[in-house]
């Protein structure tokens, strides 16, 4: 009896041990994709608080397919309104380009 009892705690600890690494996998590797024209292209203003210390900083974004995507300068200088575009966004930053 105390063997099958040690054998069943063993299988239930690789089965929640295989749910959290699939959670980890997903979470660590997952990306989102939407393909669209550029309806909109601006800038607004972020008020960032670090521990007291208020700084304001340009938030750049793009309109694509109904939603509003921030991105760095650099990819919003790079593409141009009505254009023809995939977006690819994952946990490290997002990736644009050009149809």
């Amino acid at each position: 009896m105390e063997k099958i009892l040690s054998i069943l705690l063993w299988i239930g600890c690789i089965g929640m041990l295989s749910f959290a690494y699939e959670d980890y996998l997903h979470a660590e590797f997952s990306f989102h994709e939407d393909e669209g024209m550029i309806a909109g292209k601006g800038v607004g203003k972020n008020v960032k608080n670090i521990y007291g210390n208020y700084d304001v900083e340009n938030e750049y974004w793009l309109q694509i397919s109904g939603e509003k995507i921030v991105v760095r300068k650099e990819v919003y200088e790079s593409v141009e309104a009505d254009e023809a575009v995939r977006v690819t966004r994952t946990k490290y930053g997002t990736m644009i380009e050009s149809q």
